[in-house]
């Protein structure tokens, strides 16, 4: 399929994107380094900016059956005290908020690229390089030397991706935060402290903690703490995570006790700073590999599905009726990149700074930034959902 597009990356993001263009009428050819689409991860939250996508595109009734509604959002202390709640309501909205685990929404978007006739899907292929064609388009280099054509590439290979570093050879490595993140999903979970249908952050002296519930019965936990790069954990991390956070509420250390040590996930925490230029050419980036962000907004999902709402897009654009030059495509990418570069810099950089104030450790910064929420009045909070929340990618 030479006239289709190659991507790079069967995460959630470049089976967002492959949906989006089987959605244009536009051949895709997704190319997965693993030989399975691995069960891995854990909870996302798809927030309205992103399920809006989702759902226009007719995977609403799948995602509704594998997630569970999100009705109020709220941010506390380690001492379970919560100082500013705001209710949810999916009909003020682009679209409904959702809780899911990553493995059933890189499941649903799998689901579809199968049963799209415009979508290929080879596992086990990993991509190693690029290089151009002299007749018109990429080849993409795969491992064993087998190459593959197509008409552009899109790098959704993630943090460490092939295609970001060929196209920027001289850029440092990504950048560590200074802390690490446990993730797990409960077994089936109930407790009298915490209720279905809420998202709580609370925050402690350089630990924090967020919960959820994901589907009818199980609950998404995450625990960050101040760490140096490359930490590993004991034989019990159970008991080492309750330790650690024995100050969180009774229903906290519940989820993590409830939780199969095996299925707790560790993962240092990771960013880049905003670049402008994307990519070159025919060749460009998405999600993760051309925007990675602290997890702090609960952004890098969804972030990956409004690019590629708007990538499908502008490739459909100059795709669909057949023909198209490398100059067309090449100006379909920088038109994709010019709507995309600020708002996701912009994401960049409010998670990263949210990390910094919610790792604080020190007793008058935690002072500081406990007095600062209590006082914060619900607009602020309101105007910055709105502005992450209520944007429509099409």
């Amino acid at each position: 399929m030479r006239n289709s597009v190659v991507v790079a990356g069967a995460g959630i993001g470049g089976l967002s994107l492959a949906h989006c263009l089987a959605e244009e009428g536009v051949a895709v050819q997704v190319l997965e380094r693993f030989e399975e689409v691995r069960e891995v991860g854990a909870g996302i939250l798809l927030g309205p900016n992103a399920s809006s996508v989702l759902y226009r595109r007719g995977l609403g009734e799948a995602l509704e059956r594998v997630s569970a509604p999100m009705t109020k959002v709220g941010i506390g202390s380690n001492r379970g005290e919560l100082f500013v709640t705001r209710e949810l309501k999916s009909e003020e909205w682009p679209g409904p908020f959702r809780m899911i685990h990553r493995a059933a929404l890189q499941a649903t978007l799998y689901d579809a690229a199968q049963g799209a006739p415009e979508v290929e899907v080879h596992l086990g292929a990993a991509v190693q390089g690029f290089e151009s064609v002299a007749e018109q388009g990429v080849r993409v280099l795969r491992g064993g030397g087998t190459g593959l054509e197509g008409v552009a590439l899109i790098g959704c290979d993630g943090l460490n991706s092939a295609v970001r570093r060929q196209l920027h050879p001289a850029e440092p490595a990504p950048r560590y935060l200074g802390y690490t993140c446990w993730r797990g999903i409960t077994e089936p979970f109930e407790h009298p402290g915490f209720e279905h249908g809420a998202l709580w952050e609370l925050q402690g002296h350089g630990l924090r903690v967020g919960v959820s519930y994901v589907d009818e019965s199980r609950v998404y936990w995450w625990a960050t703490a101040n760490a140096a790069e490359g930490g590993r954990d004991g034989e019990d991390v159970r008991a080492e995570l309750v330790a650690r956070y024995r100050d969180f509420p009774d229903y906290f250390l519940a989820m993590v006790e409830g939780t199969q040590a095996a299925h707790i996930l560790r993962n240092d925490i990771y960013d880049r700073p905003p670049r402008q230029d994307w990519g070159r050419g025919v060749v460009t980036l998405l999600g993760d590999a051309a925007h990675p962000m602290a997890p702090n907004l609960g952004q890098g999902a969804c972030s990956a599905i409004e690019d590629a709402a708007l990538l499908a897009a502008r490739l459909g654009e100059v795709l669909k009726r057949g023909g198209a030059s490398d100059e067309e495509v090449s100006a379909a990418l920088r038109r994709y990149e010019g709507e995309r570069v600020e708002r996701t810099a912009m994401l960049q950089k409010r998670s990263r700074q949210l990390g910094v104030v919610g790792q604080w450790s020190s007793a008058p910064a935690v002072w500081l930034r406990e007095a600062a929420m209590r006082r914060a009045p619900v607009s602020v909070l309101e105007e910055q959902q709105a502005v992450i929340w209520g944007y429509e990618a099409g």
